[in-house]
């Protein structure tokens, strides 16, 4: 793997952009551009250090999001390996898998409980890597490790964004252990934070955000160029030069009653406790407290524990689970939570469902590039 990034030719000729767009999470979507040289150089390097020689892909990620274009689409391209598009069936169709083939499964959370039917099948491949993005490995993925130990089965999880790419890598480990901390991929490198001193960067409960320098970095359509570097809304703690806790998202750290509240932590616990809870956590302000959060649950069609989750035993739940921590200020029951086609809640949609906001096309759009297309560092040889 290169130790250092090298820029691409200057005069070199215009190379085609594509335009993928963030989920619309918390607003509307924003339009970011990539070049074909980035993304090759994306994928090629996140497969030759985690993935390997590859006969055969299975993509559940839409390939109008970068995860899904860029090992669905991109990787099956440059090497020349067949793809199945599990993403365009039914999440319960089970995908073709083909024996004796080294496989990649490119996963979402939703990929995980479908992959957990077929742990037979999987073990007596020769080698099957899944690669996870968009969200943090559910139980499910945890599991299926755990079921395949001793194959020739891994998983590892990337973290990245629409901006970024994958910046992080970690594997899934398997249930009941940690999965440990984050490392940078060899082509990203952490930017200090100014009012971070050294001794403060050594504290163990020193927080920061991601903030990161990188070759891949996107081009928000609005700007001539990429940035050089990209401060992303995740917090993190340091663990070594280059690997990291990542802790959530700012905006998922509220500090109820002077307590702090992890709000993925509150989903995780609600979910395990109740299956078939279908359940977010929003921040709000709150005049007494400043900050507060509250619960979204949906059940339809549900049985079991879920079936009954009113605001009382989800408050009960949550006391038993996570004592100490504030309750919700509201518990609301919603016929569903409007997600993304990558498993993200589309907030302004659930606060304001009269205003949802219209579908994003179905795949990435190609446009010739504008003159100053980004330089991309030439791929290297991975160790």
């Amino acid at each position: 793997m290169p130790e250092a990034a090298t820029e691409g030719r200057p005069g070199s000729a215009p190379r085609t952009e594509v335009e993928f767009a963030t989920s619309g999470h918390t607003g509307t979507p924003v339009s970011w551009w990539r070049g074909a040289d980035q993304l090759a150089y994306e994928a090629a390097l996140v497969t030759d250090l985690l993935v390997g020689e590859v006969d055969h892909v299975v993509n559940f990620a839409p390939t109008r999001h970068l995860f899904g274009h860029l090992f669905g689409e991109v990787l099956p391209r440059t090497r020349g390996v067949d793809v199945h598009h599990a993403w365009r069936h039914a999440v319960t169709d089970v995908p073709p898998l083909r024996s004796g083939a080294r496989t990649l499964l490119v996963c979402l959370p939703s990929a995980w409980p479908l992959l957990r039917r077929l742990l037979p099948a999987l073990g007596a491949l020769p080698r099957v890597v899944a690669l996870h993005s968009t969200a943090a490995a559910p139980q499910a993925a945890k599991d299926v490790v755990h079921a395949l130990r001793g194959t020739g089965f891994t998983a590892h999880a990337l973290l990245g964004s629409t901006e970024t790419g994958a910046v992080a890598h970690r594997p899934v480990a398997p249930a009941g252990t940690d999965d440990g901390p984050w490392r940078l991929l060899p082509d990203v490198a952490l930017v200090p934070e100014p009012a971070a001193t050294p001794a403060a960067d050594a504290a163990a409960d020193a927080v920061q955000p991601l903030h990161v320098i990188s070759p891949r970095i996107g081009r928000r359509h609005d700007l001539p160029a990429p940035p050089d570097s990209w401060r992303t809304a995740d917090l993190i703690r340091r663990r070594a030069p280059r690997e990291f806790d990542h802790l959530g998202r700012a905006s998922r750290l509220v500090k109820a009653n002077g307590v702090r509240v992890w709000l993925d932590a509150v989903e995780a616990a609600l979910a395990g406790a109740l299956p078939g809870l279908d359940v977010t956590c929003l921040p709000v302000p709150d005049g007494v407290r400043g900050e507060h959060y509250e619960i979204y649950c949906a059940t339809p069609g549900r049985h079991g524990d879920a079936a009954v989750a009113g605001p009382r035993l989800v408050r009960r739940t949550l006391a038993r689970l996570l004592p100490g921590v504030p309750g919700p200020r509201t518990v609301h029951l919603v016929d569903r939570i409007p997600r993304s086609a990558v498993g993200k809640v589309r907030i302004p949609e659930l606060r304001t469902p009269e205003r949802a906001p219209a579908p994003r096309p179905a795949a990435p759009r190609e446009t010739a590039p504008r003159a100053t297309a980004p330089r991309v560092p030439e791929l290297g040889t991975s160790a």
